[in-house]
C-alpha cells in the first residue's frame, strides 16, 4: 500500500521509538506546606519579640525620669506668676493664683474645690465641710475671698491687693504640704 492513494491511519502510522520521546514534564515529589507554616510562625514570633523588646525599652526609659511632684508643680507655677506678675492684669493674676492653688488642693486632697466657684466652695464649707484639713480650710477661705475681690472688684487699688495674694498662696501651699507630710507619718505603713 505504497501507492498514490495511500492514507495513513492513526493506528498504522510509524510510531516514534522510546528514545525519540522527550519528557515534557518532570515528575517531582509533592512539596509539603509544613516548612512554610513553620517559617511563618517563627517570623511572627520574632516580630512579637521585637515589639515586646521595644515596649520594655520605652517603659524602662519612662521610669528613669521621675514625675514632678504636685508641690513642685505648684511652686514652679507660683514662681512663674511671681516673675510675670507685672505683665498680667490684676484680675488675671488673681485668677491664675487661685487656679494654681485649686489644682494643687484638688490633686493632693481629692477635694472638688477645683470645679467649684468661690460661693459654692464657701457654701459647701459651711454645710458639710471639705476633704481639706481644717487649718487649710480657713486659709483657703480667706484667700478665695480676697482673690474674688481682686478678680471681680475692678477697684482702683487692685494692684496693691494682688501682691499679698501670692504670699497667701505660698503659705497655703506650705501649710498643706506640712499637714500632708504629718498625716503620712501618722498612718501606719501597709505592706
Amino acid at each position: 500500500m505504497t501507492g498514490p492513494f495511500y492514507i495513513p491511519l492513526l493506528g498504522q502510522s510509524d510510531a516514534a521509538s522510546p528514545d525519540e520521546l522527550y519528557d515534557i514534564i518532570e515528575i517531582a515529589p509533592e512539596t509539603s506546606l509544613w516548612p512554610v507554616v513553620i517559617y511563618s510562625l517563627l517570623a511572627l514570633l520574632l516580630l512579637i519579640g521585637v515589639a515586646f523588646a521595644i515596649r520594655y525599652f520605652l517603659r524602662s526609659r519612662q521610669t528613669d525620669s521621675p514625675k514632678e511632684s504636685l508641690i513642685r508643680i505648684a511652686q514652679r507655677q507660683l514662681r512663674e506668676l511671681e516673675q510675670t506678675g507685672d505683665e498680667l492684669e490684676p484680675n488675671r493674676y488673681a485668677l491664675a493664683l487661685s487656679e494654681t492653688l485649686k489644682d494643687f488642693l484638688a490633686a493632693t486632697f481629692a477635694d472638688p474645690v477645683r470645679y467649684e466657684t468661690t460661693q459654692e466652695f464657701l457654701g459647701r464649707l459651711s454645710r458639710e465641710g471639705t476633704k481639706l484639713p481644717p487649718a487649710a480650710q480657713q486659709e483657703l477661705r480667706d484667700f478665695l475671698i480676697a482673690a474674688e475681690e481682686v478678680k471681680f472688684g475692678n477697684a482702683p487699688g487692685s494692684e496693691d491687693r494682688s501682691t499679698p495674694l501670692l504670699q497667701k498662696a505660698k503659705s497655703i501651699l506650705t501649710l498643706c504640704t506640712a499637714i500632708n507630710i504629718e498625716s503620712n507619718r501618722k498612718q501606719p505603713r501597709q505592706g
